[in-house]
């Protein structure tokens, strides 16, 4: 195989893995109706890629190790998409501690 053939090949695994984790993201703006997700979308795609590469980098590197990985990419999409919407909420968040403009005495 060339090297043209096999970049072709591990690139086409990344964008099935990017897609698995645009998924959960898509399914998650919608039902928050596009509020906070923003921030997730990133974290999802990253976190999808990063849990599908880490199966051949493990180990499984046969028809098992390919439906593993698409398994895991899926479930990393979960994940980062989780992360993200936790971490935009929490950012937006008004803050509830006291500020040094408060005139309480």
């Amino acid at each position: 195989m060339t090297f043209e053939a096999r970049l072709i090949f591990v690139l086409l695994f990344f964008a099935l893995w990017t897609f698995l984790g645009f998924l959960p993201w898509s399914f998650a703006a919608v039902i928050l109706r596009g509020r906070h997700v923003l921030l997730a979308l990133p974290l999802a795609l990253a976190a999808a890629s990063l849990a599908g590469v880490l199966v051949p980098l493990l180990g499984a590197r046969d028809e098992t190790g390919f439906l593993l990985s698409i398994a895991t990419a899926f479930a990393g999409g979960v994940l980062g998409t989780t992360a993200g919407v936790a971490l935009a909420i929490r950012l937006s968040a008004p803050s509830t501690g006291s500020s040094p403009d408060d005139d309480d005495g």
